[in-house]
């Protein structure tokens, strides 16, 4: 077959359009983004104040076992009947088992809450970016595009709430309590 003006055109359009095709979908292909979540968390409002607030339920654990000593060696040196002092040993360590476990609950709660939300935040900005996959940091030796500042940025964006308190109450809930129970003591 001679190839003619007509023919090589046609010949070399097909070859161009399958060339720029295949480059359009290796640069989609490599296109994937990736996220720091150690430095996420370390610049997330919820997650700092999530680790305040675990480490004053961690204080008051630690109180408790404290009292629960002193209660325990107490009895002891009082030379209470041995019965007694074994029943309470099985209500201090039964109390003390309880508020570990609440603790415990919160803390798995809290944690399920920013991983939730941290999720969310780099799914949004893998979407606003048209980015199908997203890498830890960490696991990517080059390329990709860091989404890790726009992800602290929608999650500071979303973190203008108040942060709960120990009990699980708003940190303005909490607030309202203090004025009503200062306001009823004068």
């Amino acid at each position: 077959m001679l190839l003619t003006k007509q023919n090589f055109k046609m010949a070399f359009l097909a070859v161009a359009l399958s060339s720029s095709s295949l480059v359009a979908l290796a640069d989609n292909l490599s296109t994937f983004g990736t996220v720091d979540r150690e430095k996420v968390v370390a610049n997330y409002p919820k997650a700092q104040a999530a680790a305040e607030d675990l480490k004053v339920l961690e204080d008051k654990i630690r109180k408790l076992v404290e009292e629960s000593n002193k209660k325990f060696d107490d009895a002891k040196a009082a030379k209470k009947p041995q019965a007694e002092i074994e029943g309470l040993q099985r209500r201090l360590q039964t109390q003390l088992d309880e508020e570990v476990k609440k603790v415990k609950k919160h803390a798995e709660d809290l944690e399920s809450q920013l991983e939730n939300a941290i999720d969310s935040a780099i799914k949004a900005e893998a979407a606003s970016r048209k980015l199908d996959t997203v890498f830890s940091k960490g696991a990517v030796l080059l390329g990709g595009v860091d989404l890790t500042n726009n992800v602290i940025k929608r999650l500071s964006v979303g973190s203008s709430s108040a942060a709960p308190a120990s009990n699980g109450t708003s940190a303005a809930a909490s607030a309202s309590d203090k004025a009503k129970s200062k306001a009823a003591s004068k």
